[in-house]
């Protein structure tokens, strides 16, 4: 480990719930999208294109672990995660910030809803700063 803050991410991730795992999976993505548009808007090319990139990979996962059996609200989340994913795509390709903030659009009200349904708090959990 190379930090605290590592070990204690670490203690976090491998004590939490099946249900505050996807609330942390919601927090990054938002967290490295809102870097995203930072870097975008400071000209940061390279950084920004390295928080798309983590954004695009937890919507991936977040794609993965879809309960089929959850019927019609896996085929919206299917759904609404394959728009993000485009507008990921767009934003990364064309340098744009008004697709990150697009993707934020839906996530955020993803992640507020998942944090009060099933983690039963609205505040996003604090994740260590990125290198």
């Amino acid at each position: 480990m190379d930090t605290v803050a590592d070990h204690y991410l670490v203690e976090k991730v491998t004590s939490a719930s099946p249900a505050e795992l996807t609330g942390m999976l919601y927090d990054k993505a938002v967290l490295s999208l809102r870097r995203a548009q930072a870097f975008l808007t400071a000209g940061d090319w390279e950084r920004a294109n390295g928080r798309i990139l983590n954004a695009s990979d937890i919507v991936l996962e977040l794609r993965c672990v879809l309960n089929p059996a959850a019927g019609d609200m896996t085929v919206r989340l299917e759904a609404l995660y394959a728009w993000v994913t485009q507008q990921l795509l767009i934003a990364n390709g064309r340098r744009d910030t008004r697709a990150v903030q697009e993707a934020l659009d839906v996530l955020v009200p993803l992640q507020t809803a998942w944090r009060q349904a099933c983690v039963g708090n609205t505040r996003p959990a604090a994740v260590p700063a990125a290198r």
